[in-house]
């Protein structure tokens, strides 16, 4: 298992480090259509287990709305296309509503809104923010800060706990993950963000970079427990298996999902300097 994530982590890491010093931004977004398309799948095979597959087709191509619309680099244009897919969201919703009323499926046509909808947020809506992070002027260094920052403290939490894991920090949702593991972890992506952001974005001040990079690691642990949380409630270990040693595209994923969104808007209202 071990030697299949490491091939795995080895060959992921290395496309996506291509593909950002690539600078094709028209590639970036096309492999992010799949790849979120892919997560979109996973996601409704997870929540929807026992719905008709045009359900999930459903749920999937209304999800893509907001990914598409990334490729003009306009979060205005990101957010129509949520509203546009809700739109249709809840014109699919009330035709099924009939069959769904009579089906002895365990829950119902607003419990069928609710899965697909949260669904086209949580994944359609976040993903498409990879794309509009890469869109501003240091899209390509804000995209790499993320991937040491997520590399790092991601190994360093799973070995600072394996090794020194005592006390729990969600035993609910996630039993695995420890308070030790969460203080190795952010201090292991601290070190990273100084080693990797002050010389690719020099204009953030060291102290500034170490609180954004808090900030974000909090943000993403919230973003891994959140998918934890979606399959122990499912009973599900994996969201898929694409990814040998790893799962799916979402077990991968899941820590950036809310940390990006939430990056790109600090950068675009002004909280963080752009340039």
């Amino acid at each position: 298992m071990n030697t299949k994530r490491i091939i795995t982590g080895l060959a992921v890491g290395g496309t996506w480090l291509w593909l950002l010093f690539s600078g094709i931004f028209w590639l970036f977004w096309l492999i992010f259509l799949l790849v979120g398309g892919l997560a979109l799948s996973e996601y409704f095979q997870i929540t929807l287990p026992q719905h008709r597959k045009t359900d999930k087709a459903t749920g999937i191509i209304l999800g893509l709305f907001p990914l598409a619309a990334a490729f003009e680099g306009k979060p205005e244009l990101v957010t129509a296309a949520l509203f546009l897919a809700l739109f249709f969201l809840i014109v699919y919703t009330l035709t099924r509503y009939p069959s769904l009323s009579r089906a002895q499926v365990g829950y119902g046509p607003f419990d069928l809104m609710l899965r697909l909808g949260f669904g086209i947020f949580y994944v359609g809506f976040s993903f498409s923010h990879f794309t509009l992070l890469l869109s501003l002027e240091y899209g390509m260094q804000w995209l790499l800060l993320l991937t040491a920052i997520t590399v790092a403290s991601d190994s360093c939490a799973y070995y600072g706990g394996m090794l020194l894991g005592r006390h729990k920090l969600a035993p609910a949702i996630s039993p695995g993950k420890t308070v030790e593991g969460f203080i190795a972890g952010t201090a292991g992506g601290i070190i990273a963000a100084v080693l990797v952001g002050i010389p690719s974005l020099p204009f953030i001040p060291p102290a500034m970079m170490a609180l954004i990079t808090l900030v974000l690691i909090c943000v993403g642990v919230m973003g891994d427990l959140t998918e934890s949380m979606i399959k122990r409630t499912m009973g599900v270990k994996d969201s898929g298996n694409i990814l040998p040693g790893h799962g799916g595209v979402l077990d991968r994923m899941d820590s950036l999902m809310i940390a990006t969104p939430l990056l790109f808007y600090l950068i675009h209202f002004g909280a963080i300097p752009g340039h």
